[in-house]
């Protein structure tokens, strides 16, 4: 096989950059029959299919599951947007239960809070969108170089 044909099997899974250096770093490699090998085998991960999971989630309202990020074994965010999502309706559901028994006071404080968590929730999830799409690329093309 020529390698060639191994960037075109990979260009949609490392950015445009990395793919001409990998061009030039295969160029300069002195096994390559060995390295292509050795590359063919190697579990490349598909960018599309987190942000696939993450738009469908996003479309039933359950963006707080942070299915991307636990797809690319990023499980300390994961966690950390699912808890923060998860303390936002958690607050504007204490907003709804002391609303008739409270002042104004604590309860405007109360919604203002759960609504600056939920907004926030919903902000990271769009951006995660676009990092975890980049970020799995960024791994790709490591584990690559790591093989030449």
């Amino acid at each position: 096989m020529d390698y060639n044909i191994f960037l075109l099997s990979v260009q949609d899974k490392v950015d445009k950059e990395d793919l001409s250096t990998l061009k030039i770093k295969f160029n300069n490699l002195q096994n390559k029959e060995k390295v292509l090998s050795d590359l063919i085998l190697l579990p490349l991960q598909d960018p599309i299919k987190p942000l696939i999971a993450s738009i469908i989630c996003g479309t039933f309202l359950l963006w707080w599951l942070a299915i991307d990020r636990f797809m690319i074994k990023d499980y300390a965010l994961g966690a950390l947007r699912a808890i923060l999502s998860i303390l936002s309706c958690a607050l504007f559901l204490i907003w709804l239960d002391i609303s008739i028994d409270y002042d104004d006071d604590i309860i405007v404080s109360l919604l203002v809070i759960a609504v600056a968590f939920l907004l926030f929730s919903i902000v990271w999830w769009v951006v995660d969108l676009f990092l975890v799409y980049k970020k799995i690329k960024k791994q790709n093309y490591i584990k690559i170089i790591k093989v030449i």
